[in-house]
């Protein structure tokens, strides 16, 4: 599947990267579904969040070690987006909590936006072409599970809604996981935004992230 990328964060891969611990405010515990056992969180309006004490500037994208997976990124980066004709909803802001890293004030911070993947949903996965293996769904939550350890070598092949106009999107099979198109690709290579990986998904789960920085 040509012309398709996965996009996230690269801040194993980068020195100088903060990392966000947790959220502190804003994500809503929904319990757990009583059919597959699943447990679901939602993340609603401006959220609050703690830094790892690590990091030594302010990227474009910031990942999180919370259960809570949103994607997180600045502002600077959003309008960079939106100058390309992409279209973007964010959920609210991402405000950090003291103490953060002893090395980044802040103070000057950017302004950091969570991405809402729900909003952006314009593909269904192919879960059997992709290389999933024992796929479950689950008709009350809607939660999709797989065999982890018979799973392997996994290429994302899914079925994209071009007429959502979305070229940064997410899929059925998580929507705090993004994908996106050559418009955001073309937008990266000429703005060079900081902590920002993309994959080409034909590569498999393991790609390495095409450099344009």
């Amino acid at each position: 599947m040509k012309g398709f990328y996965q996009i996230t964060h690269r801040t194993f891969h980068t020195r100088g990267m903060p990392w966000i611990a947790k959220f502190t405010q804003g994500i809503v515990d929904l319990g757990q579904c009583q059919s597959c056992g699943a447990l679901w969180q939602s993340a609603h309006g401006n959220l609050r969040a703690l830094l790892e004490p690590i990091g030594t500037q302010w990227p474009d994208f910031i990942g999180t070690g919370s259960y809570m997976d949103v994607l997180v990124t600045s502002g600077r980066f959003l309008k960079t987006l939106r100058s390309f004709g992409v279209l973007v909803e964010t959920g609210g802001r991402v405000e950090f909590e003291e103490p953060g890293s002893k090395r980044l004030s802040l103070a000057d911070a950017p302004k950091y936006y969570w991405l809402d993947g729900e909003k952006h949903m314009a593909a269904k996965m192919d879960f059997e072409a992709s290389g999933f293996v024992g796929t479950k769904y689950c008709p009350s939550c809607g939660s999709r599970s797989y065999d982890i350890r018979a799973t392997k070598d996994i290429q994302f092949v899914f079925d994209y809604d071009k007429s959502s106009g979305l070229d940064l999107f997410s899929t059925d099979m998580n929507w705090q996981a993004f994908f996106c198109t050559e418009r955001v690709l073309e937008c990266a290579r000429q703005h060079r935004p900081t902590n920002v990986a993309i994959m080409r998904v034909e590569d498999g789960e393991s790609a390495k992230p095409i450099k344009f920085w």
